[in-house]
Protein backbone atom coordinates (compact mmCIF):
# COMPACT_ATOMS: atom_id res chain seq x y z
CA UNK A 1 0.00 0.00 0.00
CA UNK A 2 1.25 3.31 -0.73
CA UNK A 3 0.98 6.87 1.18
CA UNK A 4 -2.71 7.92 0.99
CA UNK A 5 -4.20 10.91 -0.14
CA UNK A 6 -4.98 13.71 1.86
CA UNK A 7 -8.21 16.21 0.59
CA UNK A 8 -10.92 18.12 1.50
CA UNK A 9 -14.03 16.43 2.42
CA UNK A 10 -16.98 16.16 0.38
CA UNK A 11 -20.55 15.90 1.01
CA UNK A 12 -20.41 12.72 -0.67
CA UNK A 13 -18.37 11.35 2.24
CA UNK A 14 -20.70 11.37 5.18
CA UNK A 15 -21.52 7.89 5.35
CA UNK A 16 -17.78 6.51 5.23
CA UNK A 17 -16.84 9.51 7.52
CA UNK A 18 -20.17 8.48 10.15
CA UNK A 19 -19.11 4.92 9.69
CA UNK A 20 -14.92 5.50 10.92
CA UNK A 21 -16.50 8.18 13.35
CA UNK A 22 -18.86 5.01 15.51
CA UNK A 23 -15.98 2.28 14.63
CA UNK A 24 -13.64 4.31 16.54
CA UNK A 25 -15.99 5.38 19.16
CA UNK A 26 -15.11 4.08 22.92
CA UNK A 27 -15.94 5.78 26.60
CA UNK A 28 -12.19 6.38 26.37
CA UNK A 29 -12.09 8.85 23.65
CA UNK A 30 -15.90 10.16 23.85
CA UNK A 31 -17.41 12.11 26.72
CA UNK A 32 -21.33 11.50 25.15
CA UNK A 33 -22.67 8.24 24.46
CA UNK A 34 -22.61 6.21 21.47
CA UNK A 35 -24.79 7.89 18.71
CA UNK A 36 -27.33 6.21 15.81
CA UNK A 37 -25.19 5.16 13.13
CA UNK A 38 -27.32 7.51 10.72
CA UNK A 39 -26.82 10.36 12.81
CA UNK A 40 -25.25 12.62 10.18
CA UNK A 41 -21.85 13.30 10.33
CA UNK A 42 -22.00 16.68 8.67
CA UNK A 43 -24.33 19.78 10.87
CA UNK A 44 -24.24 22.97 11.65
CA UNK A 45 -20.82 22.79 13.05
CA UNK A 46 -19.04 20.21 10.54
CA UNK A 47 -19.21 21.29 6.90
CA UNK A 48 -17.30 19.15 4.58
CA UNK A 49 -14.89 22.35 3.91
CA UNK A 50 -13.42 21.82 7.75
CA UNK A 51 -13.26 17.91 7.27
CA UNK A 52 -9.57 16.55 5.99
CA UNK A 53 -9.79 12.97 4.87
CA UNK A 54 -7.08 10.45 4.04
CA UNK A 55 -7.83 8.40 1.09
CA UNK A 56 -6.39 5.58 -0.73
CA UNK A 57 -8.21 3.24 -3.57
CA UNK A 58 -11.74 5.41 -3.57
CA UNK A 59 -11.60 4.69 0.52
CA UNK A 60 -11.74 6.98 2.97
CA UNK A 61 -9.05 5.74 5.75
CA UNK A 62 -9.85 8.24 8.34
CA UNK A 63 -10.33 12.22 9.01
CA UNK A 64 -9.32 15.37 11.01
CA UNK A 65 -12.04 18.33 11.67
CA UNK A 66 -10.07 21.62 11.42
CA UNK A 67 -12.48 24.47 12.05
CA UNK A 68 -12.47 28.39 12.91
CA UNK A 69 -12.89 29.44 16.30
CA UNK A 70 -16.53 29.43 17.02
CA UNK A 71 -15.69 33.28 18.11
CA UNK A 72 -14.02 35.03 15.23
CA UNK A 73 -14.20 38.36 16.77
CA UNK A 74 -11.88 37.68 19.40
CA UNK A 75 -9.90 34.88 18.50
CA UNK A 76 -10.18 34.68 14.31
CA UNK A 77 -6.53 33.57 14.32
CA UNK A 78 -7.50 30.40 16.33
CA UNK A 79 -8.11 27.46 14.59
CA UNK A 80 -10.01 23.93 16.51
CA UNK A 81 -9.52 20.34 16.14
CA UNK A 82 -12.49 18.88 17.13
CA UNK A 83 -12.61 15.40 16.20
CA UNK A 84 -9.70 13.09 14.88
CA UNK A 85 -10.02 9.25 13.74
CA UNK A 86 -8.22 6.54 11.80
CA UNK A 87 -10.49 3.16 10.81
CA UNK A 88 -9.24 0.24 13.10
CA UNK A 89 -7.82 -1.77 10.46
CA UNK A 90 -5.67 1.19 9.14
CA UNK A 91 -4.23 2.28 12.40
CA UNK A 92 -0.50 2.17 13.09
CA UNK A 93 0.20 2.63 9.24
CA UNK A 94 0.54 6.41 10.22
CA UNK A 95 -2.64 7.75 8.36
CA UNK A 96 -2.81 10.09 11.64
CA UNK A 97 0.19 11.49 11.83
CA UNK A 98 -0.56 12.72 7.71
CA UNK A 99 -3.61 14.19 8.66
CA UNK A 100 -2.17 16.13 11.40
CA UNK A 101 0.28 16.96 9.36
CA UNK A 102 -2.43 18.59 6.68
CA UNK A 103 -4.32 19.57 9.12
CA UNK A 104 -1.34 22.15 10.45
CA UNK A 105 -0.60 22.93 6.83
CA UNK A 106 -4.64 23.94 6.28
CA UNK A 107 -4.39 25.90 9.76
CA UNK A 108 -1.17 28.16 8.21
CA UNK A 109 -3.07 28.49 4.66
CA UNK A 110 -6.26 30.06 7.13
CA UNK A 111 -3.19 32.56 8.68
CA UNK A 112 -4.26 30.96 11.67
CA UNK A 113 -1.21 31.24 14.57
CA UNK A 114 -2.31 28.07 17.33
CA UNK A 115 -4.43 25.20 16.49
CA UNK A 116 -6.36 24.42 19.72
CA UNK A 117 -7.88 21.07 20.81
CA UNK A 118 -9.47 18.82 23.62
CA UNK A 119 -8.87 15.29 24.35
CA UNK A 120 -10.49 13.00 27.35
CA UNK A 121 -7.25 12.43 29.82
CA UNK A 122 -8.50 8.26 28.88
CA UNK A 123 -7.23 8.66 25.66
CA UNK A 124 -3.29 8.67 26.08
CA UNK A 125 -2.95 7.02 22.47
CA UNK A 126 -4.31 10.22 20.88
CA UNK A 127 -2.02 12.65 23.58
CA UNK A 128 0.91 11.04 22.35
CA UNK A 129 -0.09 11.42 18.88
CA UNK A 130 -0.15 15.38 19.52
CA UNK A 131 2.60 15.56 21.61
CA UNK A 132 4.51 14.28 18.91
CA UNK A 133 3.28 17.00 16.89
CA UNK A 134 4.13 19.71 18.71
CA UNK A 135 1.18 20.39 20.84
CA UNK A 136 1.57 21.08 24.45
CA UNK A 137 -0.60 20.47 27.52
CA UNK A 138 -1.93 23.69 28.49
CA UNK A 139 -4.54 23.18 31.12
CA UNK A 140 -6.43 20.04 32.61
CA UNK A 141 -10.49 20.16 33.89
CA UNK A 142 -10.04 17.65 36.53
CA UNK A 143 -12.93 15.11 36.44
CA UNK A 144 -14.99 17.25 33.97
CA UNK A 145 -16.60 14.07 33.07
CA UNK A 146 -18.57 10.86 34.42
CA UNK A 147 -18.38 8.45 32.18
CA UNK A 148 -19.26 4.72 33.25
CA UNK A 149 -19.27 5.62 36.80
CA UNK A 150 -15.20 7.29 36.45
CA UNK A 151 -14.48 11.08 36.55
CA UNK A 152 -12.30 11.91 33.35
CA UNK A 153 -9.80 14.86 32.59
CA UNK A 154 -10.64 16.93 30.03
CA UNK A 155 -7.46 17.92 28.83
CA UNK A 156 -6.52 21.22 26.90
CA UNK A 157 -4.11 20.85 24.19
CA UNK A 158 -2.57 23.37 21.77
CA UNK A 159 0.16 24.21 19.03
CA UNK A 160 1.68 27.62 17.97
CA UNK A 161 2.08 28.45 14.29
CA UNK A 162 4.09 31.31 14.63
CA UNK A 163 8.05 31.41 14.66
CA UNK A 164 10.12 32.07 17.54
CA UNK A 165 11.13 35.27 15.98
CA UNK A 166 7.70 36.36 15.04
CA UNK A 167 6.64 39.30 17.12
CA UNK A 168 3.11 39.26 18.07
CA UNK A 169 1.15 42.08 16.58
CA UNK A 170 -1.29 44.22 19.43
Amino acid sequence: MGRPAIRIATAGDERELAVIDHATWSPQVAPVPLWPLETPFFNDQTSPGNVLVAQEAERILGYVKLRPSPMPASDGHVQEINGFAVAPQHQGRGIGHLLLDAALQLAIERDARRITLRVLGSNTRAQAIYLAHGYRVEGRLVGQFLIHDHYVDDVLMARELRSENEEWSR
